[in-house]
């Protein structure tokens, strides 16, 4: 790992990541959804569907299938 020295005290970067709860899990399922289901048009678009089918295959494949329904199984009936 690099280090790097400011006036002559090592510092070495960290970051702490949190734990990745159920719900954090959900919040970002839902975020990829929304991407999906509104259309957006944007070059991350691809990205989304990439990291849905990594973290949800099934949500991703409804989704594929039927937009609004993938939206409303993680947000709830509009």
């Amino acid at each position: 790992m690099p280090s790097v020295v400011v006036d002559g005290i090592k510092d070495v970067p960290c970051a702490e990541i949190p734990e990745l709860t159920d719900e954090r899990l959900k919040d970002a399922l839902g975020e990829l959804v929304s991407i999906l289901y509104f259309r957006e048009h944007h070059k991350a678009v691809a990205q989304a569907w990439n990291v849905l089918r990594a973290l949800a295959p099934e949500l991703a494949e409804l989704a594929a299938e039927d937009p609004r329904a993938a939206y409303q199984r993680i947000h709830g009936s509009e």
